[in-house]
């Protein structure tokens, strides 16, 4: 997994399948990603999150908002200052191809 600079992290709102299934009793987590592609991306958290399970993540990305974007988390580590890195699949094709046009969009802008 990669350590990008801070700067470059996306602030994401995490919600966890008890959450997302239910009618939201539970408070949604935080945390930031670090990498982004329409297949996977990496996730930095104060909160442990345990591999396999999956998560639905909400952030902005250019001009576009995404909510809900689901995710699998492949891999769980902890680094040294006890945040969790978290490798994730996304998993819904539909909401893929979205974050690829997006992620197009804000390319050809620069």
């Amino acid at each position: 997994m990669s350590r990008n600079k801070a700067d470059t992290y996306i602030p994401a709102v995490i919600k966890t399948a008890a959450v997302f299934m239910t009618d939201g009793d539970l408070p949604s987590l935080w945390g930031r990603l670090a990498f982004l592609s329409p297949e996977e991306a990496e996730l930095v958290s104060h909160f442990e999150l345990p591999e396999g399970k999956v998560v639905a993540l909400t952030f902005e990305l250019g001009r576009g908002s995404f909510e809900d974007i689901r995710a699998r988390i492949k891999k769980a580590l902890r680094d040294g200052d006890g945040y969790y890195n978290y490798s994730l699949v996304l998993l819904d094709p539909a909401q893929s191809e979205l974050i690829k046009a997006s992620i197009a969009e804000a390319s050809h802008r620069k």
